[in-house]
């Protein structure tokens, strides 16, 4: 263990394991086979190390598998000349905790092109980054168990592709309350278009917002 360890650490924290069937896309050369796999993210944090130490608070999603069972807890450390990993596996999930408190609103959502500094209507280029600020004060479902809980993108309403963006949402420094997400588009049409966001928190409320953009690929039409 290094005593002296300064730096922020990446927490992600699993639910239980569950069975997965291989699709045996190649007929019988491949027969199908059952094997387990802990991908539903409960948590997603980032924390600060100090002298080796660190600690993080987040509220379990409903979105839970509710048998209880052995999760998983990830880490990952950087300070910019060291980094490190590790694992738990000793902690147990599962039940409802029948005393928590109600909670009845969505979650804050502020949607961009690429940065804060966007506007309604504003112009980027053909590969713009979908960039969104989001506060809850339970926290942001990222599970992917529940079916419809996963946050999505929905581009000129083409509704059939839409995009999940769980894995792309990072929590704040030392918050659980608060987080942003960042995915990157490419090659998007030149024009106007349509970015839908929807977002659930823990307690499965959720709240969707939605913004227009201009595509132009050269400086003279971004004038224009």
């Amino acid at each position: 263990m290094l005593r002296n360890y300064n730096g922020i650490l990446y927490p992600t924290v699993f639910d239980k394991s569950q069975n997965v069937n291989t699709l045996s896309n190649d007929g019988s050369a491949t027969p199908p086979f059952t094997f387990k796999l802990q991908k539903n993210i409960l948590y997603k944090g980032k924390v600060s190390v100090v002298n080796s130490y660190f600690s993080y608070t987040f509220i379990v999603p409903k979105d839970i598998l509710y048998n209880y069972g052995i999760g998983r807890i990830s880490y990952y450390a950087q300070n910019g000349t060291e980094d490190g990993a590790g694992y738990y596996e000793k902690i147990i999930i599962g039940g409802t905790d029948n005393s928590a408190p109600l909670d009845t609103k969505g979650p804050d959502v502020s949607l961009y092109l690429n940065d804060d500094k966007f506007v309604f209507g504003g112009i980027t280029d053909e590969t713009p980054d979908l960039f969104a600020k989001i506060k809850d004060d339970n926290g942001v479902n990222t599970v992917g168990n529940g079916i419809g809980h996963d946050i999505t993108a929905v581009l000129d309403a083409n509704t059939e592709n839409s995009i999940v963006l769980n894995d792309y949402y990072q929590a704040d420094l030392n918050s659980y309350k608060s987080g942003t997400i960042r995915y990157p588009y490419s090659a998007i049409s030149e024009g106007q278009h349509s970015l839908t966001l929807k977002v659930w928190d823990v307690y499965n409320n959720s709240s969707q917002t939605y913004t227009e953009f201009v595509v132009a690929k050269s400086a003279d039409m971004a004038l224009s």
